[in-house]
């Protein structure tokens, strides 16, 4: 079965996994929702700009050339700014699994996609995570991973289910919206009121903009659920300096 699904796919509920269609159907009307935070999220979701993939039983062998299929479909549409949403099949205990247990799985993830990349290292991205420039690259494509779990109970905005939710999207659709430019810093200021007036706390002190010498971006990808700032290194940080992949240069943290 094709694993890169569309909207239209969760129709056919016969022919996915009910656990799935589950997760979709909580995704959907939570995103879709005019009191979602993100609207760019809720816009993609509303336009059928987001493509979906799943992973069951821990078994991540087709996720690889899925990320593949969906760089391919986005280079070839350099204009639509499409998404990856990866399901991951929820645990039994989800209700008792912290921070921890998500943020090792999900790095564990990233590890493995690095590990079975052909492709060489990004020239243009440092493959040190302690580097301000730094974004985790796959297929040669810089790309901005982010996490949603259930462990989230303070910041609810970030939790979508009972599913680990994985969403990738290639660096290049934020060129006109990122904190750089006027549009952009202004339409994530609004995004982030939104989500601290809803969870009623402020956004976390690891958020910030790309290249933000003071930021770094691999802490901004799985936050924790409180104020406290991520210490320590990125936990695939000695993965990817030793695999002998990328531009070499490994340079030194600013």
């Amino acid at each position: 079965m094709n694993h890169l699904l569309i909207k239209s796919d969760f129709k056919k509920g016969n022919l996915l996994p009910r656990w799935l269609n589950e997760a979709y159907d909580y995704w959907s009307s939570t995103v879709s929702d005019n009191q979602f935070p993100c609207h760019f999220g809720m816009k993609a979701e509303r336009d059928g700009l987001l493509r979906y993939t799943y992973c069951e039983n821990h078994n991540f062998s087709e996720l690889p050339q899925t990320l593949n299929e969906f760089l391919k479909l986005s280079r070839e549409n350099p204009s639509i700014r499409y998404a990856l949403v990866l399901f991951v099949e929820p645990e039994l205990n989800h209700q008792h699994l912290d921070y921890d247990y998500y943020n090792a799985y999900f790095w564990n993830v990233l590890s493995y996609l690095h590990e079975q990349d052909d492709k060489e290292w990004s020239n243009d991205i440092p493959i040190d995570p302690d580097h301000p420039h730094w974004e985790f690259v796959f297929n040669g494509e810089p790309i901005f991973v982010s996490g949603n779990a259930p462990f989230y109970q303070n910041r609810i905005t970030r939790n979508l289910g009972d599913c680990l939710i994985m969403i990738f999207q290639p660096r290049r659709i934020f060129a006109d919206t990122s904190y750089t430019t006027p549009h952009g810093r202004k339409a994530i200021e609004v995004i982030r009121k939104k989500v601290e007036k809803i969870e009623n706390m402020p956004y976390h002190p690891d958020l910030g903009g790309y290249e933000d010498l003071s930021k770094r971006e691999w802490k901004q990808y799985l936050i924790t659920d409180d104020c406290n700032p991520i210490k320590g290194t990125c936990p695939m940080r000695n993965t990817l300096l030793s695999s002998g992949k990328g531009n070499q240069k490994k340079e030194k943290p600013c």
